[in-house]
């Protein structure tokens, strides 16, 4: 631990969030005063950090960018698991000195733990070395940008989610089919619960936010699996913001823009509605180019229950329930306050406020 600064060298910053995350004792991380505080610029700097401060009140401070690698390529998907994982402990606050804080080949988990903010950061989604093939579906990627597994009270602001140096254009075909080599950007399963996603940036990404990952999770994500998504921009996104399995979804001020005609990312849906989900939408922005049918917007994946209210789809207001799904969903037990006049000029501000946007003054 020799190398690593006790004291970090920037101002210090404590928040706690807004929605399901704010809720049953809140999300605090490390907390206004952590027992401990980091900066790394390593990875072998960031894995000191974690294993030294085991679940104690820490926040750990990213300077410049993080390569789980080390510059050393992984080889298959032994080494990749082995080397490219990054598991989080309880009470932590993971935050970015300013928008050169990054992740490269890595990919963060949130498992088994709870009260976990991860702030101001840029996450390059990590690229399979190694895709396994599914007989009948095709090369399949294993590795996430973030996973929230079995994980409760976690609150992810302003972070920027990316396929960045490697699109999807770039896969090749191997076999006949394309080598699929990102799965998601963001994932929430396992009976994770009391989460928000705020102020960040999804974009340049296929199936991008997955939350419960199997029909038959029933006995354990039932009652679970409730999150709040406000503020958020998703750009240049094919699917899955979010596809939703038993989970009980919130989202209220989030701008979606995408086009059916893009080159790479060509816009499919925005939610998807599974097995026993809740999906309310309220006063969100679509604007979808090559999009005329409103009911497009969404898919059913067995769910039953999702309702809008107060959106706005390609500069119009108007009714976005309806398209086979039923009304209806319950409003959630938090206060929140969505800005309810969508103009262009709410739209930009949410559009530039999200992602890995702030810098932190240095102390002298």
């Amino acid at each position: 631990m020799d190398n690593i600064t006790h004291i970090p060298p920037h101002e210090p910053w404590y928040q706690t969030p807004d929605g399901w995350a704010s809720q049953a004792g809140g999300t605090t991380g490390g907390g206004e005063k952590p027992e401990l505080e980091y900066y790394v610029t390593t990875i072998a700097e960031l894995r000191q950090a974690i294993d030294a401060s085991g679940d104690r009140k820490k926040r750990i401070w990213v300077g410049g960018v993080i390569d789980a690698s080390a510059g050393v390529p992984y080889v298959n998907r032994q080494d990749q698991s082995r080397r490219g994982r990054i598991f989080l402990g309880s009470n932590t606050t993971l935050i970015g000195i300013d928008h050169n804080a990054k992740f490269i080949e890595s990919a963060l988990l949130v498992q088994d733990v709870s009260n976990v903010i991860i702030h101001n950061i840029f996450i390059e989604n990590p690229v399979d070395v190694d895709p396994q093939f599914e007989e009948g579906d095709g090369w399949n990627a294993e590795w996430d940008g973030l996973s929230i597994i079995r994980a409760h009270h976690v609150w992810v602001s302003h972070v920027t989610f990316t396929d960045g140096r490697f699109t999807m254009d770039m896969y090749k075909e191997v076999d006949g089919w394309k080598y699929v080599q990102h799965d998601g950007s963001l994932d929430i399963k396992r009976a994770s619960d009391y989460i928000t996603v705020s102020n960040c940036l999804f974009t340049l990404h296929d199936k991008t936010i997955l939350i419960g990952h199997s029909d038959s999770n029933d006995a354990e994500d039932t009652g679970k699996l409730r999150v709040t998504f406000h503020d958020n921009n998703f750009s240049r996104i094919v699917q899955r913001t979010p596809r939703v399995r038993f989970g009980n979804i919130h989202l209220y001020n989030n701008v979606f823009d995408n086009n059916t005609a893009d080159p790479i990312y060509k816009y499919q849906y925005s939610f998807g509605v599974g097995k026993n989900s809740r999906t309310l939408s309220e006063y969100n922005v679509f604007d979808v180019k090559g999009l005329t049918d409103h009911c497009k917007l969404y898919k059913g994946f067995g769910g039953e229950f999702l309702e809008d209210s107060g959106s706005v789809f390609n500069q119009k207001t108007g009714d976005l329930n309806g398209c086979g799904f039923t009304p209806g969903v319950e409003k959630p037990p938090y206060a929140y306050s969505p800005h309810k006049d969508l103009t262009e000029q709410l739209a930009d501000a949410i559009r530039q406020a999200a992602g890995n946007v702030h810098t932190y003054r240095i102390r002298v």
